[in-house]
């Protein structure tokens, strides 16, 4: 008993080829269509850019209009070099360094002025009121001791 190989003939080689085209035809349209997904995908990516690009850029624009214009230029020269216009009065302020706590990030400005905290239980706000008391006091003692400090308001 011999083996024999099953035969092959044209109607299989059709077959055949039909397949193997059917197959690569496939794979093509894979490849073009993962193609296009990624160049889309990069598309959007730089649609965005260019987007915040024009937005940078036309912020950029006001700042330079802003930069040439009168006002600006006015601005730093009152603030730089102190110079005023004929008729004005310059008056520079030297204020004392502040001694008070520094606000804490996020917190109000008048939780750091009130202690918004003290005021909330009245043992805290009794003491607050006293430590007041006696900071008026003692500011009132040292402006008497110091000839060259500015009177206070109730110092007539």
């Amino acid at each position: 008993m011999r083996f024999r190989l099953p035969t092959f003939g044209p109607a299989q080689m059709v077959l055949t080829l039909a397949i193997l085209l059917l197959g690569l035809f496939a794979y093509a349209f894979l490849q073009t269509a993962a193609q296009s997904y990624r160049l889309r995908a990069d598309e959007r990516t730089l649609f965005g850019e260019v987007q915040e690009l024009r937005q940078q850029r036309a912020e950029l624009e006001g700042l330079a209009a802003y930069l040439e214009s009168d006002e600006y230029v006015e601005a730093f020269a009152r603030q730089q070099f102190g110079l005023v216009k004929p008729g004005e009065t310059l008056v520079v302020v030297d204020a004392p360094e502040s001694s008070g706590p520094a606000r804490q990030p996020g917190e109000r400005w008048w939780e750091a002025l009130f202690d918004t905290e003290a005021a909330a239980t009245p043992s805290s706000a009794t003491l607050g009121a006293n430590a007041s008391a006696e900071d008026s006091t003692a500011s009132a003692d040292s402006a008497a001791e110091d000839p060259t400090a500015p009177p206070e308001a109730g110092d007539s």
